[in-house]
């Protein structure tokens, strides 16, 4: 008797939209930038990935196309798996400075994952005089930015964090539930009938070739200071700040600056506890301000547009959309995927990643920068990751649209600081 064929592994809905959004030009890949204080050895990280990384069967599994139009993408295991193709020392022979570090993160943002293996890898750097840098990259499909955090936890060896208990919802009556019914219409018909975004220096016709810059460090304290004086939240802070960096950006660029959408990640309402992979998360449009030359009066138009994308109705309407992405044909989705693409000309994400200094294999983890993709069209991702304290951007741009990403880090520091002069006067 034969043994009875083992049925493919299908990606979840929410995965299989992420694997269908990659472009040539745009190919979903997450990156992350660990920097050390000492020296980590490859021997050390092998170690680690070994008993920490490995075990997910993710890791040691690719994607294979459905055969037929409406099947999902399976997962299938790599037949060959070797550690050393995904984990491995660049610049074996010498150290590397930081402007060097910045050319050889922004080759290997470039560089193409094989289809034909599991897609990610660890890329260990050492760094002049004494430190080492770790380059993370990984398909959304895998991984979203929760579960990212939750493998920097797992590569530190912390313990998984305790999962948040779900808040129980009472019974909804027959007109509540109407009620609902008729807010996702409503909300679906102002998804459908948003009009494209005006055409900027950020929607240009993309090259493909990636740029990729960050920050120095922001104290996360300075952040929720200017929130606190203006009684508004720490994102919307930072989407006034990103509207006054683009106000800047332009001007000096000689444009007329003009207002625009951002494509902002959400977590799901029903998103599970962040030691799981995959992917978690809605992506809502968020109206910036660019065209304001007042921080103050930025500030408040965000915060007033951010009220209406955070209930909940909001937000299930944008994960059903994702799910129904997933579900589709995927010729039927890449034509959905351009056609939703064009209604915003940005992806901001924020991140919050451990509150406190990690360690892997004993040497101290100082700085993390995370770069996040942007689907079809979209040729600028702006990534806040919070670690430790601080908090980083992250800028990844097609260089069609930016060619220069660091004037724009230069630029958000800058309206930060307007920002904070405007909310708190005696601010020195």
């Amino acid at each position: 008797m034969t043994a009875a064929k083992q049925k493919p592994e299908r990606l979840s809905r929410e995965d299989a939209a992420r694997w269908h959004m990659a472009t040539p030009k745009n190919p979903m890949i997450i990156g992350a930038l660990l920097l050390f204080e000492q020296r980590l050895t490859l021997a050390s990280l092998d170690e680690i990935v070994l008993g920490k990384i490995i075990p997910h069967r993710r890791f040691q599994q690719h994607v294979v196309e459905a055969e037929h139009l409406f099947g999902r993408p399976c997962w299938r295991d790599d037949a060959s798996f070797t550690l050393r193709a995904h984990v491995q020392k660049l610049n074996p022979s010498r150290t590397v400075d930081v402007d060097q570090l910045i050319g050889l993160v922004n080759e290997r943002m470039n560089a193409p994952l094989p289809a034909d293996r599991s897609p990610w890898s660890l890329e260990l750097v050492d760094l002049a005089p004494t430190g080492s840098a770790l380059l993370l990259r990984i398909h959304h499909c895998i991984a979203d930015g929760r579960a990212l955090v939750a493998l920097l936890d797992e590569l530190a060896g912390e313990l998984s964090r305790p999962e948040q208990p779900t808040a129980q919802r009472p019974p909804s009556s027959g007109l509540a539930r109407r009620s609902r019914f008729f807010a996702r219409v409503a909300g679906l018909w102002r998804f459908l009938s948003l009009s494209r975004d005006p055409v900027t220096l950020l929607r240009r016709s993309l090259g493909g070739h990636k740029r990729i810059a960050w920050s120095g460090a922001i104290p996360l304290d300075a952040v929720k200071s200017i929130a606190r004086a203006e009684g508004h939240r720490f994102v919307d802070v930072l989407l006034a700040a990103v509207a006054g960096a683009l106000h800047r950006y332009q001007r000096d660029h000689g444009l007329l600056p003009q207002s625009m959408r951002a494509l902002l990640p959400v977590a799901a309402p029903t998103a599970p506890s962040t030691h799981g992979l995959g992917n978690h998360f809605a992506s809502v449009f968020v109206r910036l301000p660019v065209a304001c030359a007042d921080p103050k009066t930025r500030l408040a138009i965000v915060a007033r547009d951010m009220v209406a994308m955070r209930s909940r109705s909001a937000l299930r309407m944008a994960l059903g959309l994702v799910r129904l992405a997933g579900a589709i044909a995927p010729a039927i989705e890449h034509w959905a995927v351009r056609w939703w693409s064009r209604r915003a000309s940005l992806v901001v994400s924020s991140l919050a990643g451990p509150t406190v200094p990690l360690q892997v294999a004993g040497r101290s983890l100082r700085t993390i920068v995370v770069w996040a993709p942007a689907a079809a069209s979209i040729g600028l991702s702006l990534t806040f990751f919070g670690y430790a304290g601080n908090l980083h951007l992250g800028v990844l741009a097609d260089d069609a649209v930016i060619e220069r990403p660091e004037e724009l880090v230069a630029a958000f520091q800058s309206a930060l600081d307007d920002l904070r002069r405007s909310t708190i006067p005696d601010n020195r």
